[in-house]
C-alpha cells in the first residue's frame, strides 16, 4: 500500500473506499468489509481487520483537510499491518499406524472451527533420529492453525533409541512416508488433500527432503512426491557422507565435529558404509520434477550445516529444467531475547552442542505470542503464494 487519501462513506454494516491508492497499486474505487472503525479524539481512523485479497489487515488513518472537499471527509493513509486474529483451534489425535510402540505412530491435528479446504502441513520433529515429540511443538501447531488457518499436522515416528522402538534407517523414513499418506487419504475433514506441505527441522528436515526427493518412499504407499505441494526444510542434512569424512572434510569440519556425526549417524543408520548414507542422502535424489523447496539455515547452526545447505540449493539450480528452490539465513537479531535465552538453556544440557544456539531457536519464533515475526513470514509467504 502506498500512500494515498480516502474519502469514507459511512452506511449501515458497509464501508466503501474511494481511493487514489488503497490495497493494491492501481488507481481504483472497491467495496472492503471491515470488522470495525475506530476514531480515535485525535481524528485518527482505524479500519480494523479490513478484507484485502492479501488476508485481514488493520489500517490507520488521519484526518486530512482538503480544500477541495468542504464536507471534510478525506483521510491520509499512515500505515497498515496485518490483522492477527486467533482462532480457536481444535487437537485430534490419530494413530497412522497399528506398529509398535503405538506412542510413536500418532499425529496430532491442529485445526480452526469450520475449516474450510485449507492448506494442510505436516510438520516432522528433529533430534538426530534419537529424541523428540510432537508434544513440543504445540506453539508451532496452534499459530499456524489459530492465525493463519493452515491445518497442521504434527507426527511422531520411530526414534533410535531404547524408549524409542530403536529405529534403524529406513524406518524413521517409512514412518513419515506412513503418516503422510494417512494424512492424503483422510485430511479432507480437516483440510484440502490437494494441497499438503512438508515442514521439518534438524532430523525431521533430513526426513521431508529425502521423503520429497527419492520417490520411492511414498511409491510403497500408494502415493507420489507430486502430492507434496511444497517442502520447508530447516536445518537438514542433504550430504550425509560428508558430514563423517576425515580428514579433508569437504565442509571444513574438523575431528572432535566428525566424531559426533559419527556416532549419531552410526545409532541412526546403523552403517558408516557410503552406499547407506549416499542412499539416505537427499542430494543424491534431486531432480527437475521435485516440489517447490524453502532451504533455511541459522546463526549459529550446527556445524557444516550452512555449506551443506549451499551445496543443495546450487545442485538443484544446476539441474536442467531446475524446480523452485531457495535459501534464506536465520540471523541473530531475527530472535528475541526471550527465545535465545531458552534456546542457551536447551542447548547447555548437551555441552557437544552448547555453542549450536540457533539449531535449538529456529523453530521457537512460530509461536502465537509473535505471530509476524522473520521466522513465521517466511514459512507463511512460502504457503501462501502456491494455489
Amino acid at each position: 500500500m502506498r500512500d494515498g487519501y480516502i474519502r469514507s462513506i459511512f452506511m449501515p454494516l458497509l464501508l466503501l473506499m474511494i481511493a487514489n491508492a488503497a490495497i493494491t497499486a492501481t488507481t481504483h474505487a472497491d467495496e472492503f468489509n471491515t470488522m470495525a472503525v475506530q476514531l480515535d479524539s485525535d481524528l485518527g481512523l482505524t479500519l480494523q481487520g479490513v478484507d484485502t485479497e492479501y488476508g485481514k489487515y488493520d489500517i490507520f488513518l488521519e484526518h486530512y483537510v482538503n480544500p477541495s472537499d468542504p464536507e471534510g471527509n478525506y483521510w491520509k493513509f499512515v500505515s497498515s499491518i496485518y490483522a492477527f486474529q486467533q482462532a480457536h483451534v481444535n487437537v485430534r489425535t490419530f494413530q497412522y499406524s497399528t506398529e509398535e510402540p503405538l506412542e510413536r505412530h500418532c499425529l496430532d491435528i491442529y485445526y480452526p472451527d469450520n475449516p474450510q479446504g485449507d492448506k494442510v502441513v505436516i510438520f516432522v520433529p528433529g533430534g538426530a533420529w534419537r529424541q523428540g515429540d510432537k508434544q513440543l511443538y504445540s506453539d508451532l501447531g496452534t499459530t499456524l492453525a489459530g492465525i493463519y488457518h493452515f491445518t497442521t499436522v504434527i507426527i511422531n515416528y520411530r526414534l533410535s533409541s531404547d524408549e524409542g522402538g530403536n529405529a534403524i534407517h529406513p524406518d524413521h523414513i517409512n514412518d513419515v512416508a506412513t503418516a503422510f499418506t494417512w494424512v492424503k487419504n483422510n485430511i479432507s475433514e480437516y483440510g484440502d488433500s490437494s494441497s499438503i506441505y512438508i515442514f521439518g527441522q534438524s532430523a525431521g528436515a533430513h526426513l521431508v527432503s529425502l521423503l520429497a526427493t527419492d520417490g520411492k518412499y511414498l511409491q510403497n504407499k500408494g502415493c507420489s512426491t507430486s502430492d507434496i505441494k511444497g517442502v520447508i526444510s530447516m536445518s537438514a542434512m542433504y550430504n550425509l557422507p560428508a558430514f563423517v569424512q576425515y580428514p579433508d572434510n569437504p565442509l571444513g569440519l574438523d575431528r572432535m565435529d566428525v566424531m559426533m556425526y559419527k556416532k549419531i549417524m552410526l545409532d541412526a543408520f546403523g552403517s558408516l558404509s557410503e552406499d547407506v548414507l549416499s542412499d539416505a542422502s537427499p542430494v543424491n535424489h534431486i531432480s527437475s520434477s521435485q516440489p517447490p523447496f524453502l532451504v533455511i539455515y541459522t546463526y549459529k547452526d550446527l556445524p557444516g550445516f550452512a555449506l551443506d545447505a549451499e551445496n543443495f540449493v546450487k545442485a538443484v539450480k544446476a539441474l536442467p529444467d531446475a524446480p523452485e528452490i531457495s535459501l534464506r539465513k536465520i540471523e541473530f537479531s531475527d530472535y528475541s531475547n526471550e527465545e535465545w535465552k531458552t534456546a542457551q538453556e536447551l542447548a547447555s544440557a548437551e555441552p557437544a552442542m552448547a555453542d549450536y544456539v540457533g539449531h535449538y531457536a529456529e523453530v521457537m519464533p512460530i509461536n502465537p505470542k509473535e505471530q509476524d515475526n522473520y521466522v513465521t513470514r517466511m514459512v507463511v509467504d512460502f504457503i501462501r503464494k502456491r494455489r
